[in-house]
């Protein structure tokens, strides 16, 4: 049987211990701005502005009105009677739609919403 002295005790005697104080190194302002410039959302503004800028550099070396004439008018021409065509034949759909969340309760339209961009979600991943 141990006695008294030789039991150990349930805890350990806590010592005081000096916090470690390390300089955090302040990232410099470049460091700061590449970090920002590679976020997802910056390298988006930065694609767009890419696009607009080179969008201004044809339309000034081609010309507005001859950029109008044998670039835009073609494909509008060529693009605007499908688009109209597949609105036209997307009609049904678009109504059974919107009849589904005019007769759906709160809840079910809430359900309706998130299946809807699950579904959307869905190809956009493909």
């Amino acid at each position: 049987m141990a006695t008294a002295s030789h039991i150990r005790p349930r805890r350990r005697p806590v010592r005081a211990v000096d916090q470690v104080h390390r300089t955090v190194a302040k990232s410099s302002f470049t460091q700061n701005l590449l970090r920002a410039a590679n976020t997802k959302t910056a390298r988006t503004a930065l694609v767009l502005i890419g696009t607009a800028g080179l969008a201004a550099l044809a339309v000034a070396i081609v010309g507005p009105r001859r950029l109008e004439r044998e670039v835009i008018k073609p494909l509008r021409g060529a693009i605007e009677p499908q688009a109209e065509k597949l609105w036209a034949d997307s009609r049904p759909l678009r109504d059974q739609i919107a009849g589904l969340f005019k007769n759906a309760t709160p809840t079910g339209r809430q359900k309706l919403v998130r299946n809807f961009q699950s579904w959307i979600g869905h190809f956009h991943a493909t």
